[in-house]
């Protein structure tokens, strides 16, 4: 009895499994597909891990190796803004279904 009470405690007091970032997967962004995970960035030349992922309201913007950074906004189940701050190339993305 003891045993499935410490048990209890143990699961209950775990974190929970974080959520994957609303903008991963793959997106339709009006120049290419581009795809992302929770740890890289592919927008069709080969995944790039991603070294910083910071949160503002419902906006993300994502750093890279070389100081290059994009900004992710207005993410629904469907569509994103993409922009990158070293271009400052603006794209509407709508979401692939896979």
């Amino acid at each position: 009895m003891l045993r499935l009470i410490a048990a209890a405690l143990l699961v209950s007091t775990l974190p929970a499994a974080a959520e994957d970032p609303a903008y991963v997967g793959t997106w339709d962004c009006e120049v290419s597909t581009f795809t992302f995970t929770a740890d890289t960035y592919d927008s069709g030349e080969g995944p790039m891990p991603i070294l910083r992922s910071e949160k503002n309201g419902e906006a993300y913007t994502l750093s890279f190796a070389g100081d290059y950074r994009i900004n992710l906004a207005g993410i629904t189940a469907t569509d994103m803004d993409w922009f990158s701050e070293a271009s400052g190339d603006t794209f509407h993305c709508k979401k692939i279904e896979k």
